[in-house]
């Protein structure tokens, strides 16, 4: 079956539509088999602006908002169907046009920590999705707030991304908070928005053959790059043999700038001209050597290990959202937001972890520690951060100026596929059993492996989101000056599944006036075995940095006190005025992420 087409069968009222999963989709499919792995979670916390406005949350109306966003992104009710290793997206007619008893789960919570404590209770249980659910929706009355409640998303990451999640929470929480609900294009019109990303690749007057033959020059070209990634090493773990076919405890956390010292941050970042993802990069590099100097300094470590890790080159991975990169047609007309998996992913090669005085000192035991190990500037200068930083842009440039960018970027996934759809094959071998943590201690096949066995290993995954107010407004409904609402009469790539058409003066008149108010939202992420993810955006003006982490192998303890030396570096980096000497210029105008 082809992957570029939707093929359709069946009389009208009992239709159904069919196509391959791509590559890309593929990977995150069968991650999902192993345990709901990949599985996005968003967790939202809205009030309504009046207090007696309870009706926005009832059942009745939830129950149309959603049914209205199924119809509008069918790709939500989709089904996957298997043939060996072979899989396709099945869309039946029935389940778009129809509302089921669990498509959307209704809960009560006592307060905001019992709200967090079912978003924990996600992550740790059972998966709530499946090949025959791919989304599903909770919402969760408040009995100390009657005017607030929680709305939890569960959505496969096969059909989804950062934008795509972004599009359907707008869409529910605009028709839950407005009586104006326009008829969804047809079914078939909407699904041909939503092809795999290696169908959408631009291949403008390019025979079929000549097609894969630069499909297959993204694939040698891709292997040229992989080959170079060897040894490396991330901050302290307990890698085990059975490691990767555990699933994860995934757990998050962060913290968060002020406004002051976020416009600081940017403002900084902006006068240097790099981005907030490439000093993320270089901070993490100087942030594990404190830790990494830190355990050495009191013989936690071996020499073995420290020798190893000082002369070892860093990777990391960071995603990439591809949509501006395809079909330009489709990306204009809504693609941007479309609902679907649209993104990849590239790896960066950096120089070892900046060590400073820890390699110049004759006695390192004259060093002046801050918190048990060498401050940052003893470890890297403020020029040689921005060194650091110089070099990460580079690495990113180049990839992104070669002129099969895309293709070597989509390549990656075809070297994963055979290896996620091994770890499914044996978690179903295997009865999907669950090792608890106390079991998993009790074993003795699990000792932790070597730092220098591990390689080729990332240092982490992550990148900035930038400024995420744009793509999740904090009110609804959103007024017809917003780009993004379904009554703005100016096109905007961003805005999927809404045609311009005319509205009635009455409707605009209603969303004038707010009824929602987010009052807070967060992303969780059912992770892979051993994956750490370090993440930033910017929400109501001020940054925020999270980590995803796998609590079998990277500890909370641990965590912790690497994030702990993370805000600070960012501090110490670009939070404050520099003077001209180092390059600085104190206060200048806020920027952007």
């Amino acid at each position: 079956m082809d992957m570029t087409s939707w093929t359709q069968t069946g009389k009208p009222g009992q239709r159904l539509w069919q196509r391959s999963l791509g590559v890309t989709e593929g990977c995150f499919y069968w991650d999902s088999v192993f345990r709901g792995t990949t599985d996005t979670v968003m967790h939202v916390h809205l009030q309504a602006t009046q207090p007696d406005d309870t009706q926005i949350h009832s059942h009745a109306n939830v129950r149309r908002a959603w049914s209205s966003v199924k119809r509008r992104f069918p790709l939500l009710a989709a089904e996957v169907h298997e043939e060996g290793h072979d899989a396709r997206f099945v869309v039946r007619e029935d389940n778009v046009v129809s509302l089921f008893e669990d498509d959307v789960m209704f809960g009560t919570v006592s307060a905001f920590h019992a709200a967090d404590q079912f978003i924990t209770d996600i992550l740790d249980g059972s998966p709530p999705l499946s090949s025959k659910r791919l989304a599903r929706m909770y919402v969760l009355s408040r009995t100390d707030r009657p005017q607030d409640f929680h709305v939890v998303l569960v959505v496969a990451h096969c059909i989804t991304d950062g934008c795509s999640t972004s599009t359907v929470l707008r869409a529910f929480f605009q028709t839950l908070s407005s009586s104006y609900d326009p008829a969804p294009l047809p079914i078939p019109t909407r699904l041909q928005m939503c092809l795999s990303i290696e169908s959408r690749l631009r291949f403008e007057g390019l025979s079929l053959p000549r097609s894969r033959w630069r499909k297959a020059i993204g694939y040698a070209l891709h292997a040229v790059r992989l080959a170079r990634f060897k040894g490396g090493h991330t901050f302290p773990a307990n890698f085990t043999p059975v490691t990767q076919r555990t699933p994860a405890k995934s757990r998050i956390q962060l913290f968060t700038f002020s406004r002051t010292l976020s416009d600081v941050i940017l403002s900084n970042c902006r006068h240097h001209g790099i981005t907030l993802t490439c000093a993320s990069y270089a901070l993490s590099q100087v942030v594990l050597s404190r830790v990494i100097c830190r355990r050495y300094l009191k013989g936690e470590i071996s020499q073995e290990e420290w020798e190893y890790r000082i002369r070892e080159p860093m990777f990391f991975n960071g995603p990439l959202n591809l949509r501006p990169y395809l079909d330009e047609d489709w990306f204009q007309h809504g693609g941007s937001g479309e609902v679907g998996l649209n993104a990849s992913f590239a790896q960066y090669m950096l120089p070892f972890m900046p060590l400073g005085a820890m390699h110049s000192k004759d006695d390192i035991r004259d060093l002046e520690l801050v918190d048990g190990a060498p401050h940052f500037p003893e470890l890297m200068s403020f020029e040689r951060f921005l060194h650091r930083c110089e070099v990460v842009r580079a690495r990113v440039e180049q990839l992104f100026d070669h002129p099969r960018f895309v293709d070597i970027c989509t390549a990656g996934y075809h070297f994963r596929l055979p290896l996620r759809q091994g770890a499914a094959d044996a978690w179903r071998a295997a009865g999907k059993r669950v090792v608890g943590d106390a079991e998993l201690e009790q074993q003795a096949s699990p000792s932790p492996i070597p730092v220098p066995s591990l390689g080729p290993i990332m240092a982490q995954d992550g990148s900035s989101m930038g400024n995420m107010d744009a793509m999740m407004p904090l009110e609804y409904p959103l007024p017809a000056s917003h780009p993004l609402s379904p009554l703005s009469q100016l096109a905007h790539p961003h805005r999927a599944a809404y045609p311009i058409q005319p509205v009635p003066d009455e409707v605009v008149q209603e969303c004038e006036t707010p009824r929602l108010h987010v009052e807070y939202w967060r992303t969780h992420m059912r992770l892979r075995p051993g994956e750490l993810y370090l993440g930033s955006w910017s929400v109501r003006g001020q940054l925020q940095f999270f980590v995803f982490y796998d609590e079998r192998v990277f500890g909370g303890a641990v965590v912790e006190e690497w994030l702990g030396d993370f805000k600070d570096a960012v501090r110490w980096y670009l939070g404050q005025p520099r003077g001209e000497d180092q390059k600085g210029s104190g206060a200048v105008p806020a920027a952007k992420l």
